[in-house]
């Protein structure tokens, strides 16, 4: 998937529209995939690696998703004040990223 599909389908689930937008959102992306680049290979992303595995584009948007949201409310699930509690399911994007991928692990 090209990262002009990523942005798209990013935006979608934002509800943005227009490209005001897209070079923010666009450097949300690139740090979920160097994040889960690293994650995934233990900080050692062989050098023919240049994107992220076809089964973590999901997560890479939807890490996105909850990383954009902490801007707002989007993400809370805890919280209180006035007497209302919220309180959020992801501290941050990495939170998100590192409960959904699964590093590769190797035999020594």
């Amino acid at each position: 998937m090209t990262t002009a599909e990523k942005l798209s389908m990013l935006k979608t689930f934002l509800k943005i529209t227009g490209t005001a937008s897209d070079t923010e959102l666009s450097v949300y992306l690139d740090f979920a995939k160097k994040e889960i680049l690293a994650w995934l290979y233990s900080g050692k992303t062989p050098d023919d690696v240049t994107d992220v595995p076809e089964r973590y584009i999901p997560t890479q948007v939807m890490a996105c998703v909850a990383g954009f949201g902490l801007q707002g409310l989007e993400n809370q699930t805890a919280s209180t004040e006035n007497a209302i509690t919220r309180q959020f399911k992801y501290s941050n994007m990495l939170e998100f990223i590192r409960a959904n991928v699964v590093p590769y692990a190797q035999v020594m």
